[in-house]
C-alpha cells in the first residue's frame, strides 16, 4: 500500500490551520439574555438558544463550515475566510441578540437560514399585511415556491422582519439593514426554510449588516411587537397623531373611504343634453373652418368620420336618436379633437411635454369655446365631467358622505374640473392626483404613459448594475429613473401639479412599494440606501413644502414615516401569480383597460377563484401584522386594482375585514356607475366611518383567533374598543354568551352600546 509523507512545512500548517478551527469552535460567544443565553460559533456565526436549564436549541446555520478567528475580545471579532474577511459585533439590546457584520470588501454573506424547520409550526410572515403560514401545509408550501422567488426583503415583505412559532416560544428574525438584502424560501424535508443573503457593495463600503434575533412567546403577534418597539426605540415610527400636529388636513383621512374617480376628458356623455340637436348642430357646421365643429371635423381621421357620419343619419328628423354606445364613441373622439383643435398656448413648460398652468388655461379656453359653439345644447360646463364632476360630488354628499378621499385617475381631470376640486374640499374630502416618478420613457416610445414622459435626459437616467445592463422600467418599457438624479424636476412637476389643480392631497405612486436599486453608471454612483433616501424625500416634499396630505402605493414600513397614507396593503397585487385572471376566456379574467372611462379592470365585478383567495383573502391565514406595528401610524386600504366591491365571491368577508382592521375600502366611481355602488358604498359608509374617525389613530393594541377554524376573529384598540367578526356562514356564540349572525361583527367600545353589524343586512340582499 502507497503511503502519503507530509514535509514538516505543510504538516505544520495543516496542524495550525486545524488548530485555528479548533480554538474557534472552542471558544463560543455566550450572551446572557431574561430566559437564558444566546451562543454564538464567531468562526461559523451559527446561533443557538441555551434557555436556563435546558439544551441547547439551534436556531442559525452556519454561514461557512468554519473559517479562521481572530481579534476577537468580549463581542468582537474577525473573520477570515477565503478571501472575504468579516468584522462582527454582538450584542443583546432589550433582550435581543443584535448581530452586525461589516466587509472589508464586496462579498455576499449567504446568513441566516433556520437549522431545523420540523421544530417549526407555523410562521407569521408579513406578505403585505400579513399570513399566517402553517409549516406543515404542502399547499402553502407549494404557493410559497411558485410565487416568491428570492428576491429584494423589500419588495417581497411588507416589514423586514418574519416569526416562527416553535413548541413553546417563537423565534423573530428582524433584519435592520434591508438594502441589498435578498429574501427567499426554500425548502427541507416538505416545510418552507426562510433564508436571507446580504451583498455588502462597492456603492456602501463599510455599511453593516443586522440582524436582530427576539425569542418571546409561543404568540404570532410576538415577533411584530418586537418589530414595532425596535420601530420606535431606532426613530422610524411617526405617529399620525404627529403627522395631524404636523399638517392638520391629515386628520380628514379619519373616516374617509378611498374613491378613485375616472373620467378620461373635458366632457363626459351626459354632459350634452339633447344629442340629437347637438349632432345636427355639428353637421351643419362641419365643413365651417370658423366653427369649432369644423375645426374638430378637420382633425378626425376616416374611422372617426364614418362614425359621425353614421350619427348624422339617425339624427336626422324630429325622432332622431344616438345609440348610448355611439355617444360615448363620439364624446371620446371630441375629447380628444379638442387638443388638436384649440392648441394650447405655454406658459411654464417642462420636460415630458407637460405644462399644469397652460392645461389650466387651455381647459377655460376650451369651455368657453364649447358653450360658444353648442351652448343650447350642452349642460353648463361646471357640470361637466365624468367621474371628476360637480355631479358626483354632490351625489356623495347626499349619499351622506361627511369623509372621503377623491383621487383623479389623471391630473388633468382636476385642471379641467375646478368646481369639482372646490366643491370637494368645501365638503370636506381630501382630493388628490396621482403622479409618479417611477418609469421614464422616450419621447417616441410606443405605448407609454403621461407620468413616464420626463424628457429623454431622464430617459437616459436609468439605473444600471454592475455590467452597465440597465433595468428595465414598468411593463418592460423604457427604464426606472435613478431617484436622485430625478429628484430636482420631480419637485418642480409636483409643485406645478399642485398649484394648478389646488388639490390638498397627492398621491406618489411606486415610491413607497420597492424595491431600491443600485446604481453603477459612472458618474451618479448610487447606493441603494441613497436611493432610498432619495425617495423619502420625494415623498416627504408635498408635505413639508405644500402642505398636501400625501400618500403613495404599498407603504413598506420603511416608508411610512414619510407618508399619511398608501394604496396596497390590506390587498397587494396578486394578479400575476395566476393565469386564468389574464385569461379572456377564463371567469375569474379580472378586466382590461376598456372602455378608457370605465376600464373593467377597476370596474368589473368577478368571482375570486377559491385556490388564490385561500391564500390571499381567507382569514384562515390572515393575521394584522402591519396594523399591529402601523396602525396609528399610517392609513392603509386595498391596491386599486383590488376594490372593496371587485370580487363578487369576496364582498361580505372584504367588509368583515375592514371593519377588524378598521382599514378603510376603496372604490372606483364614474357616472356610469354612481347608481349600482353608491347606495352600497353609503350604508357601509354608516357603519364605518364613525368607527374609523375614532380609531384611526389609535394603535392596534391586540388580536385574537377564537374558534379552530380561525372563522372567529377578535381585534382591540387603544381606548379599549374590541370588534368581534364572524367570518363564517353559521351562528356562533361567544363566551359571554352573545351570539354572532353568520358573516357579522359586534363591537364593543367602553361606554357605549354594544354594536353588531350583519353583511347580510348592510348590503340588503333579499
Amino acid at each position: 500500500m502507497k503511503k502519503t509523507f507530509l514535509s514538516p512545512c505543510l504538516g505544520a500548517i495543516l496542524l495550525l490551520a486545524a488548530l485555528s478551527v479548533q480554538a474557534a469552535g472552542s471558544k463560543p460567544v455566550s450572551l446572557p439574555a431574561s430566559f437564558g443565553e444566546f451562543i454564538v460559533d464567531p468562526s461559523t456565526l451559527a446561533v443557538s438558544l441555551r434557555p436556563t436549564g435546558t439544551v441547547d436549541i439551534p436556531l442559525a446555520a452556519a454561514a461557512f463550515p468554519a473559517a479562521k478567528v481572530s481579534d476577537q475580545s468580549g463581542y468582537r471579532w474577525r473573520i477570515d475566510s477565503g478571501a472575504d474577511h468579516f468584522s462582527i459585533v454582538a450584542e443583546i439590546d432589550n433582550d435581543t441578540l443584535r448581530l452586525s457584520v461589516r466587509s472589508d470588501s464586496p462579498a455576499t454573506l449567504a446568513w441566516p437560514r433556520t437549522t431545523d424547520p420540523k421544530a417549526i409550526d407555523a410562521y407569521a410572515m408579513p406578505f403585505g399585511e400579513g399570513s399566517y403560514v402553517p409549516a406543515d401545509d404542502p399547499g402553502w408550501l407549494d404557493w410559497l415556491l411558485r410565487r416568491y422567488e428570492p428576491g429584494p426583503i423589500h419588495e417581497l415583505l411588507s416589514m423586514s422582519f418574519w416569526t416562527e412559532l416553535r413548541a413553546d416560544r417563537s423565534v423573530t428574525w428582524i433584519v435592520e439593514t434591508p438594502f441589498n438584502t435578498q429574501f427567499g424560501i426554500t425548502q427541507e424535508g416538505g416545510r418552507p426554510l426562510p433564508a436571507l443573503s446580504h451583498e455588502f457593495t462597492a456603492l456602501a463600503p463599510g455599511a453593516p449588516y443586522t440582524i436582530r434575533v427576539a425569542v418571546g412567546a409561543r404568540d404570532p403577534l410576538a415577533g411584530v411587537r418586537s418589530y414595532r418597539s425596535w420601530l420606535q426605540a431606532s426613530g422610524n415610527f411617526l405617529s399620525l397623531a404627529d403627522k395631524i400636529a404636523a399638517l392638520p388636513a391629515t386628520a380628514k383621512l379619519g373616516g374617509a373611504p378611498h374613491i378613485y374617480l375616472w373620467g378620461g376628458g373635458l366632457l363626459k356623455a351626459g354632459d350634452v343634453r339633447r344629442w340629437p340637436a347637438f349632432i345636427r348642430l355639428f353637421q351643419q357646421h362641419k365643413d365651417d373652418q370658423a366653427h369649432l365643429a369644423g375645426r374638430l371635423w378637420q382633425g378626425f381621421d376616416d374611422e372617426t368620420r364614418t362614425g359621425f357620419n353614421a350619427a348624422f343619419k339617425t339624427a336626422a328628423g324630429n325622432a332622431g336618436y344616438i345609440e348610448k354606445w355611439r355617444q360615448l364613441e363620439l364624446i371620446r373622439a371630441i375629447n380628444g379633437g379638442l387638443r388638436r383643435a384649440l392648441p394650447a398656448t405655454p406658459v411654464d413648460p417642462l420636460p415630458g411635454g407637460h405644462d399644469p398652468a397652460a392645461d389650466v388655461r387651455w381647459a377655460q379656453s376650451a369651455r368657453l369655446a364649447l358653450t360658444s359653439a353648442f351652448g343650447q345644447v350642452l349642460a353648463p360646463p361646471s357640470q361637466w365631467g365624468s367621474g371628476f364632476s360637480g355631479n358626483t360630488v354632490a351625489a356623495l354628499k347626499q349619499a351622506g358622505l361627511s369623509r372621503a378621499w377623491l383621487g383623479a385617475a389623471d391630473w388633468q381631470d382636476a385642471l379641467w374640473h375646478p368646481e369639482a376640486v372646490t366643491d370637494a374640499e368645501a365638503a370636506g374630502y381630501l382630493v388628490g392626483v396621482y403622479d409618479s416618478y417611477g418609469s421614464a420613457h422616450r419621447s417616441d416610445l410606443a405605448n407609454t404613459w403621461s407620468a413616464a414622459q420626463m424628457g429623454n435626459d431622464l430617459a437616459a437616467a436609468g439605473y444600471r448594475d454592475r455590467q452597465q445592463k440597465g433595468v428595465t422600467g414598468f411593463g418592460s418599457r423604457g427604464v426606472y429613473a435613478n431617484a436622485r438624479i430625478v429628484e430636482p424636476y420631480a419637485k418642480k412637476r409636483i409643485k406645478a401639479v399642485a398649484q394648478a389643480s389646488r388639490v390638498n392631497s397627492y398621491f406618489l405612486d411606486v415610491d413607497a412599494v420597492g424595491p431600491e436599486y443600485d446604481d453603477y453608471t459612472p458618474g451618479r454612483e448610487t447606493s441603494q440606501q441613497q436611493d432610498a433616501e432619495a425617495r423619502r424625500r420625494r415623498l416627504l416634499y408635498p408635505a413639508q413644502t405644500l402642505g398636501l396630505v400625501t400618500g403613495s402605493e404599498g407603504g413598506l414600513a420603511f416608508y411610512a414615516p414619510q407618508i399619511a397614507f398608501a394604496h396596497g396593503m390590506l390587498t397587494q397585487p396578486f394578479a400575476w401569480m395566476d393565469p386564468s385572471m389574464k385569461d379572456k376566456s377564463s371567469p375569474y379574467f379580472r378586466g382590461g383597460y376598456w372602455p378608457p372611462e370605465t376600464p373593467d379592470m377597476y370596474f368589473k365585478t368577478v368571482p375570486l377563484k377559491p385556490e388564490i383567495a385561500r391564500y390571499v383573502r381567507s382569514p384562515q391565514f390572515r393575521l394584522p401584522l402591519y396594523e399591529i406595528a402601523l396602525h396609528d401610524s399610517i392609513v392603509t386600504t386595498h391596491h386599486w386594482e383590488y376594490g372593496s366591491l371587485k370580487f363578487s365571491n369576496e364582498r361580505d368577508a372584504t367588509a368583515l375585514l375592514q371593519l377588524l382592521y378598521m382599514v378603510p375600502p376603496l372604490y372606483h366611481l364614474n357616472d356610469a356607475v354612481l347608481q349600482r355602488d353608491l347606495p352600497l358604498i353609503a350604508t357601509y359608509d354608516k357603519v364605518f366611518r364613525p368607527l374609523h374617525q375614532r380609531l384611526f389613530t389609535q394603535a392596534m393594541t391586540g388580536f385574537q383567533v377564537l374558534s379552530p377554524d380561525r372563522e372567529l376573529q377578535r381585534s382591540t384598540f387603544g381606548d379599549g374598543t374590541t370588534i368581534t367578526v364572524n367570518f363564517g356562514r353559521k351562528p356562533r356564540a361567544l363566551n359571554d354568551g352573545v351570539r354572532l349572525p353568520a358573516q357579522s361583527a359586534y363591537v364593543e367600545t367602553p361606554g357605549q352600546a354594544a354594536q353588531l353589524i350583519v353583511t347580510k343586512t348592510l348590503f340588503d340582499r333579499r
